[in-house]
């Protein structure tokens, strides 16, 4: 249903609209979710993780329904769950997702997890579109880059900053081949991929906030990742667009200095 869709936009602005001041152009309805020109990274508020606008009615309705669990009990050929953990955004202008693979932000469960992209409401590229890399999780070429940054846990290698392997998709096809692809979406499309599969997302060269929710599924029957289930406590951003400029207390390793380390330091043509 189109329209349960574009409920569940209206109520994430409404959230935004209503996390303080300055956040909406007031020179527009609010339930368009275009946001002030000086609303970036920051002023948007955090909605990752288990919280009331994550699991709100209407979200939810969304995000795990009865026809994605459908999808993916028909899919997996048993039972579906998802993490109660929900990576719910609202994009602001310039802003975007460097190129990665989920496998190095979830891997303490099984492999045969799935990402589903939801976008709320239609989601032009120049509103920041998810952009695969096709054949990326099987091609040859992708071999030594799944070995080394795709079987990291970024958790654990005390990584600083995003997690992303880049934010330039030329330097993807340009080392390991494939091919970029994307599109622009309509309210009720989706879009599934598995953990290797390399993705960024498309600029946002719009005022306007470009909804979007990652869900993770599974078979109920294989281990999941503890940190994204039940009591789940967040203390603030820790990997994505939102840890930019942050990290743990104690730093040890830069993807940078790990692209050294494997061998991805020289300049690709």
């Amino acid at each position: 249903d189109r329209q349960e869709f574009l409920d569940a936009r209206v109520d994430v602005i409404k959230y935004v609209k209503e996390s303080g001041e300055g956040k909406l152009d007031s020179a527009f309805p609010w339930q368009q979710g275009v946001l002030d020109s000086r609303c970036g990274r920051g002023c948007v508020p955090f909605m990752e993780g288990k919280n009331s606008i994550t699991h709100s009615e209407s979200v939810l309705k969304v995000i795990e329904g009865p026809r994605p669990k459908a999808f993916f009990k028909s899919l997996l050929g048993e039972e579906a769950r998802t993490f109660d953990f929900k990576w719910l955004r609202a994009m602001y202008n310039e802003g975007f997702t460097g190129a990665h693979v989920d496998w190095v932000y979830m891997s303490r469960g099984t492999d045969k997890v799935y990402t589903m992209w939801t976008p709320f409401g239609d989601v032009t590229m120049e509103m920041g579109t998810l952009a695969v890399c096709e054949g990326s999780h099987k091609l040859s070429g992708f071999q030594y880059f799944q070995d080394t940054y795709g079987s990291l846990d970024i958790e654990e290698a005390n990584l600083k900053g995003t997690g992303w392997f880049t934010e330039d998709p030329l330097e993807i096809t340009k080392r390991f081949g494939g091919q970029w692809r994307s599109a622009d979406f309509e309210a009720g499309d989706v879009l599934i991929f598995t953990m290797r599969t390399v993705h960024m997302s498309t600029v946002n060269t719009t005022q306007f906030a470009r909804v979007s929710c990652d869900t993770r599924w599974q078979s109920v029957n294989q281990p999941v990742d503890p940190r994204f289930i039940g009591d789940i406590r967040l203390d603030g951003p820790r990997f994505g667009v939102y840890g930019k400029n942050g990290g743990k207390a104690e730093v040890e390793v830069t993807i940078e200095e790990l692209k050294e380390k494997w061998g991805f330091g020289q300049a690709y043509m």
